[in-house]
């Protein structure tokens, strides 16, 4: 498979890149009193990613340092879940992410005291997000025993939530989050023009056009719900003579680009989704629920042939154990 970031992950990067649009979010879609302690004057991107990298395919995280409005500093840890339907293990791959940002801040040489996080999940799949968010629901404990299990509890921004017209912020994230809530719905064709539509102020700007360019890269990228036709039709649509010179300027660097090898990546990617969710639902029909480690493994696998693999042998596996040897070679 081409080693090319993950569409999802690149666009909400790119997003983010713009201090307006992280300031933007953060006033927008965190609770009021978390946003009344905040210096959102003071709000700068940490380039550091804590995802693990098996799991990149379907996750990815922005990190902002913010100021506080008492004096000193924390940290806002975005988790962007790019899967069509929640994972319940999301609050335990939280507490590793943030314990891992807490790991940087000891080494970097703290004031003798761990920095403030906020956790916070973006999601835009098309279920709505009905799982833990305290990872202290996950562990199964006696009632005498709970006041010694970690707690973790991450505020949810799920764009399923929002209709069209609850959006905020200015137009660059309003847009870029219409497209992230419908792109994995049939709608998108639909959606994009609206969404082209809200940057038609900027797009005569170099920033404005740098936006349209990221928007348009994502949704060629990310999915084939939308063709070239339709693309063409969405920016004249939106955008009129402002749009005359885009597309054919746009082309001309995705070719040199290679749009091609990312238009093929996209279609691989549709049958690696396709042949991991074969495996999953046939090791769910057979054993029950399946564990979170077995779950991000065949999530995590690249490689169409070895999905086969698995497939056959979670169909024939005497066991869940059995076919977690198999996976870690033991067999």
């Amino acid at each position: 498979m081409p080693d090319l970031p993950n569409p999802h992950d690149r666009f909400v990067r790119e997003l983010f890149a713009r201090p307006e649009a992280a300031r933007d979010f953060l006033r927008h879609y965190l609770p009021e009193p978390v946003v009344a302690c905040l210096d959102l004057s003071a709000v700068s991107a940490v380039p550091r990613s804590f995802v693990d990298p098996e799991l990149r395919a379907h996750m990815a995280d922005a990190v902002f340092r913010v100021g506080l409005r008492e004096g000193g500093e924390a940290f806002v840890y975005v988790l962007i879940e790019h899967k069509s339907h929640p994972d319940r293990w999301v609050a335990y791959q939280m507490l590793r992410y943030v314990v891992r940002l807490w790991e940087q801040a000891v080494r970097e040489g703290g004031a003798g005291r761990l920095p403030a996080v906020l956790p916070v999940v973006l999601y835009h799949g098309r279920e709505e997000w009905r799982v833990p968010r305290d990872v202290g629901e996950l562990v199964a404990a006696p009632e005498a025993l709970r006041p010694y299990q970690a707690r973790l509890r991450y505020e949810v921004c799920d764009l399923s939530r929002y209709g069209d017209e609850e959006l905020r912020g200015a137009a660059v994230l309003q847009a870029s989050f219409l497209v992230l809530k419908h792109m994995f719905h049939e709608d998108l064709g639909e959606a994009l023009p609206r969404a082209l539509g809200m940057l038609a102020e900027v797009a005569g700007t170099r920033t404005g056009l740098e936006a349209v360019e990221v928007l348009l890269r994502y949704v060629v990228a990310a999915t084939d719900r939308v063709g070239e036709a339709e693309l063409r039709e969405a920016v004249r649509k939106a955008l009129g003579r402002k749009g005359e010179g885009i597309m054919p300027t746009l082309a001309e660097k995705w070719m040199e680009e290679g749009l091609q090898q990312g238009l093929q990546q996209g279609l691989q990617q549709g049958q690696l989704q396709t042949a991991r969710a074969a495996v999953l639902d046939a090791l769910e029909a057979r054993f029950g629920e399946v564990p979170g480690d077995v779950a991000d493994r065949v999530r995590a696998e690249e490689d169409l042939a070895r999905l086969k693999t698995l497939l056959r042998r979670a169909v024939c596996a005497e066991s869940l154990e059995a076919f977690r040897r198999s996976m870690r070679g033991e067999d």
